[in-house]
């Protein structure tokens, strides 16, 4: 495998990422080990005396790029690791139709996305506990065969189909929901996890579903942007409260990404 050395700073290499049982949550080792499968060329780790100090994980799917894990260890920080991981995993997005992005509040994240030249568009979180909101009509549990409807939505919504990484999802524990024909949501743990449908009131109506799926415990739903207005009134209605989240980073052709709720993971 090759590896650029960066003078002073440790080793960028593309390869596996290796995590213990006791250094991550199955769930993100899944993640991990999903996208180092179907994506080793968006994979990169940085080693400085053979530690890993930082890992960057880039995705494509359908000509659509998106940046799902950039990390760097709190003592490498600061010292150029963090630009040089983003750097390789923005390579990897060259000759792709549209590249997504979606940041913590981080101050140093923002500045690093911005200046790749992707349109910025705030975000905000909605949590609480699910008060006021009952399950609507028309609504299921998903199967193995509803995954025809999720590539059929996902190419309308953000040009893409999210393929092998719905099913990553769903072996993480979480739950597929839809609403035939018009659109599904993933939830796990009181969180939505993803959300994408024809139209608005079909995403609404998901969303009001996913929350009741989630009752009895803390809910949380990210990526609310200007153009998920619609899910405002949703969360709202159910008594939650929002807050600032970060931001979504938006390049070239990604659909109209809307009515659209993405994953931190595979977005």
């Amino acid at each position: 495998m090759g590896a650029g050395w960066i003078p002073g700073q440790g080793e960028v290499s593309r390869g596996l990422i290796f995590v213990g049982a006791d250094a991550a949550p199955a769930v993100g080792t899944r993640r991990i080990e999903h996208l180092v499968s179907t994506d080793p060329g968006g994979a990169w780790v940085a080693v400085d005396d053979g530690d890993v100090v930082g890992c960057a994980l880039a995705l494509r799917r359908e000509g659509l790029w998106g940046l799902s894990l950039l990390v760097v260890q709190p003592e490498a920080q600061s010292r150029g690791v963090g630009r040089r991981l983003l750097d390789r995993a923005w390579s990897y997005a060259d000759g792709a139709r549209g590249a997504v992005i979606l940041s913590s509040p981080d101050k140093r994240a923002l500045r690093a996305y911005a200046q790749l030249g992707l349109a910025v568009h705030p975000a905000l979180m909605a949590k609480g506990r699910v008060r006021r909101i009952t399950m609507p009509v028309g609504v299921r549990s998903g199967t193995s065969g509803d995954l025809e409807l999720t590539v059929a939505v996902d190419r309308k919504v953000r040009g893409a189909a999210h393929g092998s990484d719905i099913g990553a999802l769903l072996q993480s524990g979480s739950e597929l929901l839809v609403l035939a024909g018009r659109g599904y949501a993933v939830v796990r743990e009181g969180q939505v996890r993803l959300l994408v449908a024809v139209e608005e009131d079909a995403a609404a109506t998901l969303l009001r579903a996913a929350l009741v799926a989630a009752r009895g415990g803390e809910v949380s739903v990210d990526w609310i942007t200007a153009a998920q207005n619609w899910a405002v009134a949703v969360c709202l209605d159910a008594g939650l409260d929002l807050e600032s989240s970060g931001a979504a980073f938006l390049g070239g052709d990604v659909g109209p990404f809307t009515p659209y709720l993405p994953n931190g993971a595979y977005l």
